[in-house]
C-alpha cells in the first residue's frame, strides 16, 4: 500500500499509526519526524516563508485573489509515485494544497483514493486518527492512540482540580500582523488546561482582532505561537509584536505572563502532537501544577519577562 500525505499533521498521523514505511511522498512542509524529510516533495509554496508576518499575510491575500491555492501540486510526480491513498484536508486553502487541486489530480490517477481530514474540535482530531486507521487497515493502532488520549487528557484534567477554581484568562496568538487569536480546538484545550478563554470560540476559525479590542480584555497568560513559525522566526518579530498588543497596559494592571511557543511544531497541527501542545498549555497556565512539562518541552517554550524581553 502506497501513501501520500499532503500536510504535516497527516504525515504525523500516518507515522503514529505505524505506516511510515508506506509513505512514498509528502508535502514541502512535512518535517516531523525527521526521517520523512528524505521523501519526495509533492508541493511548493507561492509565498516566500522568510518574509515577516505582515508581508506574508499581504502576499497570501494577493495570491488568493488570482489562484485557487497558495500552494502548487506536482501532478506529474504524484502520477509517478502511483499512490493508493492520498491524505489531505478540505478545511483551509492556506494550510495545504486545495482540495479541488487534489480531486483534479486524482481524476488522472485511476484507483487512487482520497482521505480528507476536516478537524475543528479536539474530538474531530481524535476521530480523524481513528477513521484513517480504519480505512488503512490498522484500526488497532488507532484505538491505541485513543487510549493514550484518554490517559493524557485525564491526567491534565485531574491535576487542574488542584487549582481550586483559579482559572487564569488565557490568550493565544496565532499570527502577529494582523493579530489572529487561536480558534478551532484551542478554546477547548484552554478549558481542559484550567484556563478561561479570551475572545475565541470553540470550533470557529481564528478571529482577527485589533489593538483596541485587546485593550478591553485582561489576560493573565499570553501565548504567542504563530502558525508555521519556529521560535527563532518569532523572536525576530518581537518589535512588531510590541506594536500590535497593549502589553504595557496588561503588565501594569496584572503582571501578565508571556510565553513564546514553537508554532511550527505545536498547537497548529491537528495530529498526535496536539497532546504535547495540551501539556505545554497546562504548564503555561498553571506552572506550579505542571513544572515537569516546562522541562520536557523546554526547547519549544520561552518565557518572556514582563517587558517582553528574553531571559
Amino acid at each position: 500500500m502506497k501513501l501520500v500525505s499532503l500536510l504535516p499533521s497527516a504525515t504525523e498521523i500516518l507515522v503514529k499509526l505505524g505506516l511510515e514505511e508506506n509513505l512514498v511522498g509528502v508535502s514541502h512542509e512535512c518535517d516531523y519526524p525527521e526521517s520523512v524529510q528524505s521523501l519526495p516533495r509533492l508541493t511548493s509554496t507561492r509565498v516566500n516563508p522568510s518574509l515577516d508576518s505582515t508581508a506574508i499575510h499581504k502576499s497570501v491575500l494577493e495570491v488568493m485573489k488570482n489562484a485557487v491555492s497558495v500552494y502548487d501540486l506536482d501532478v506529474e510526480l504524484l502520477k509517478s509515485l502511483k499512490p493508493d491513498f492520498i491524505v489531505t484536508q478540505d478545511l483551509c486553502d492556506v494550510c495545504a494544497v486545495s482540495f479541488s487541486q487534489v480531486e483534479e489530480a486524482c481524476r488522472e490517477l485511476l484507483g487512487a483514493k482520497i482521505i480528507s481530514l476536516r478537524p475543528k474540535m479536539l474530538g474531530d482530531i481524535w476521530n480523524d486518527v481513528l477513521s484513517t486507521a480504519e480505512t488503512l487497515g490498522v484500526k488497532q493502532k488507532g484505538q491505541q492512540f485513543l487510549e493514550e488520549v484518554d490517559v493524557r487528557v485525564k491526567s491534565v484534567r485531574d491535576r487542574v482540580v488542584k487549582a481550586e477554581n483559579k482559572r487564569p484568562n488565557v490568550l493565544t496568538i496565532e499570527w502577529i500582523d494582523p493579530i489572529y487569536v487561536g480558534g478551532m480546538w484551542l478554546p477547548e484545550m484552554i478549558d481542559i488546561a484550567g484556563g478561561q478563554v479570551c475572545i475565541a470560540e470553540s470550533g470557529q476559525p481564528a478571529p482577527v482582532v485589533d489593538r483596541e479590542a485587546l485593550t478591553n480584555i485582561n489576560p493573565d497568560v499570553v501565548i504567542v505561537k504563530p502558525c508555521g513559525y519556529k521560535l527563532d522566526q518569532t523572536l525576530k518579530e518581537m518589535d512588531l509584536l510590541k506594536t500590535q498588543i497593549p502589553w504595557q497596559d496588561w503588565e501594569a494592571k496584572l503582571g501578565t505572563r508571556f510565553y513564546l511557543v514553537d508554532g511550527n511544531s505545536y498547537f497548529n497541527r491537528p495530529g498526535p502532537r496536539i497532546l504535547d501542545s495540551l501539556e505545554i498549555l497546562a504548564h503555561c497556565t498553571h506552572p506550579d501544577l505542571f513544572p515537569e512539562f516546562g522541562e520536557q518541552y523546554a526547547d519549544g517554550i520561552i518565557e518572556l519577562s514582563p517587558r517582553l524581553e528574553t531571559p
